[in-house]
């Protein structure tokens, strides 16, 4: 049963709440690590840790407005291994994760690339996040982006008053509060007098945390639902423009091929996806890797040929694969070189392949992956005129 508990940051301040209960968390026992961001040595970005030792959580930055890398990759290398020592692959360990990071690893637990029994989830309401590199630049500290982040949230407003643009996944996200975690923090709605909203899975776990359950969750579902509905324009709006850059040119030429027009094949979107789960990526074998002799006969009957080719193919088999798992990350988009707007497709796509199925990822780990399951009146109406 779903509970609510305030916890207090008289005198700590938001951030040192934050971290304050994840070593309670840890304190209690019902955990033996904390996956979590902590600041690197520069204390200008984070990077995720995992801290077994309670002192140590100085230095996590549990509401840091950066994502560096998927939780939910990070929770796989914990927890899919069957090949642990015994015991080792048993460990109950707390991740802290945003709202996208934890469905990725709900649809992560339906590919079997994440054991959810094996994690304890702590989820944070998500305003919005930069990239990394926005922080490293030192134009505006990790801390007052984070502070940013946070009184945005307080307020329920869709963007941060100060300070440089979110990332764009960001910007058109819709999911800023994780469903079903074992442990929430709220802020969004949440006056700073009230401290943090803390939701719990289980009742039992506000004694061992030393928490009072009671806490009024109502002016946090009102400004989760404001600024939702604030930011589905602005998604609409995007998506939309996408679907028309996607549609076919006046000469016959496809929209999505300018889309990508300038993709290398560098593969760091695939890299950087927590949905890309495949052991051994067809673009990374021999399989496309073709012989010199293959160039040259395309060059020399075309005149000339692009290199290292099959770009198109390549965006086109991640977007079967993953288009309807996509969670609207963001980080292909912040992992490309050539400033490719590639979540803003996937999206794009993913909002009618989802839509099919009547499909949100991330939603429930019982839900099954459309691809896996076989309805037969599914489709009835193909090949109807």
């Amino acid at each position: 049963m779903t509970v609510f508990a305030g916890l207090q940051i008289t005198g700590l301040g938001t951030h040192d709440a934050a971290r304050e209960l994840l070593k309670r968390i840890l304190d209690s026992g019902l955990v033996d690590g904390v996956i979590v961001p902590v600041e690197t040595r520069d204390r200008r970005s984070v990077q995720l840790a995992l801290v077994r030792d309670p002192e140590k959580l100085r230095h996590a930055q549990p509401l840091a407005p950066v994502i560096p890398v998927s939780a939910a990759r990070i929770a796989s290398l914990l927890t899919e291994r069957s090949g642990a020592p015994e015991g080792e692959g048993r460990r109950k360990t707390a991740v802290v994760m945003k709202p996208c990071e934890l469905r990725a690893a709900v649809e992560l637990a339906k590919l079997r690339q994440v054991r959810l029994d094996g994690l304890l989830t702590v989820a944070v309401d998500c305003a919005g996040t930069y990239e990394p590199r926005v922080a490293r630049t030192g134009e505006m500290p990790l801390e007052a982006l984070r502070e940013a982040v946070i009184a945005a949230a307080r307020e329920g407003k869709p963007d941060p008053e100060v300070g440089p643009p979110l990332r764009h996944a960001c910007t058109i996200c819709i999911h800023p509060v994780a469903p079903k975690a074992d442990v929430a923090l709220h802020l969004l709605g949440i006056e700073e007098e009230a401290g943090i909203l803390v939701e719990l899975g289980e009742e039992g776990w506000a004694e061992a945390l030393g928490l009072t359950v009671g806490a009024d969750p109502r002016p946090h579902h009102q400004a989760v639902e404001a600024l939702v509905t604030a930011r589905q324009g602005r998604r609409k709006g995007v998506l939309d423009k996408i679907v028309g850059e996607m549609s076919g040119r006046a000469d016959g030429t496809p929209g999505l091929v300018e889309l990508f027009d300038q993709c290398q094949r560098c593969l760091n979107c695939s890299i950087a996806c927590p949905l890309c789960y495949c052991k051994e990526c067809l673009f990374r074998t021999e399989t496309l890797r073709p012989e010199p002799r293959r160039f040259q006969a395309l060059a020399g009957s075309r005149g000339s040929t692009r290199m290292p080719g099959d770009a198109i193919a390549f965006q086109l088999t991640r977007l079967n694969h993953v288009s309807t798992s996509c969670v609207g990350c963001g980080l292909c988009t912040s992992a490309c070189p050539a400033d490719i707007p590639v979540d803003a497709v996937f999206q794009a796509v993913a909002m009618h392949t989802q839509g099919l199925f009547d499909y949100v990822p991330g939603r429930a780990v019982e839900e099954a992956l459309p691809a896996t399951t076989f309805k037969r009146d599914e489709f009835v109406m193909l090949g109807e005129d």
